[in-house]
């Protein structure tokens, strides 16, 4: 059996490192990055000890824990959508480890782990989902929307009944986007002459 916590601190402490950059390059965003650096240190002692206690055989019974009363918080809470952190840390080495992450959770080992301990998927699962990536087991996330196709200006009246002159098939004037193609002979360009 491999040990599963080194290569997943390793990873998340790569994590940390392009956070120490990338708030040495942008000090107004100190304060956000140190949450974002405080949250991924609290995620590798929650993964080791669990590890820990699955190598020992030692997992403590997962208890049903009562609904807590709200609190006021002092400091507002992470995003939570898919892939804020890769939005707000971008850098590349960034994606490097995020997909390392990635290829370590695929792997036989991790994926034991976590059909034997599926509590150890509510450590991981947040952090998958805001660095972007898919948990083994999990469908994957859905398409995102088209991008919308840009704006084109509107053909000028009157400048499709004219014969094309040499800018390729005079039958096809379509571009693609959903514009028109401008031809030579279109009335822009002999004003221009």
């Amino acid at each position: 059996m491999t040990d599963l916590a080194t290569p997943f601190r390793t990873i998340l402490k790569g994590l940390l490192a392009v956070i120490g950059i990338v708030a040495r390059k942008e000090p107004h965003r100190d304060a956000f990055l140190a949450r974002i650096y405080f949250h991924l240190n609290r995620t590798i002692q929650r993964f080791e000890k669990l590890v820990t206690h699955w190598r020992n055989s030692t997992l403590p019974r997962q208890r049903q824990r009562a609904p807590r009363p709200a609190r006021t918080r002092s400091n507002p809470r992470l995003p939570t959508g898919r892939a804020w952190l890769i939005r707000n840390v971008d850098h590349y080495n960034f994606r490097g480890h995020a997909s390392q992450l990635q290829h370590f959770l695929a792997t036989p080992e991790c994926v034991a782990f976590l059909t034997e301990v599926p509590r150890a998927a509510s450590i991981l699962r947040p952090l998958a989902k805001s660095l972007g990536i898919q948990m083994p087991g999990d469908p994957p996330p859905p398409n995102p929307k088209p991008a919308k196709s840009p704006f084109l200006p509107r053909p000028l009246a009157g400048s499709g009944s004219e014969p094309d002159r040499g800018w390729g098939d005079a039958a096809r004037k379509d571009d693609g986007l959903g514009g028109t193609r401008l031809t030579p002979n279109h009335p822009i360009f002999s004003k221009a002459r």
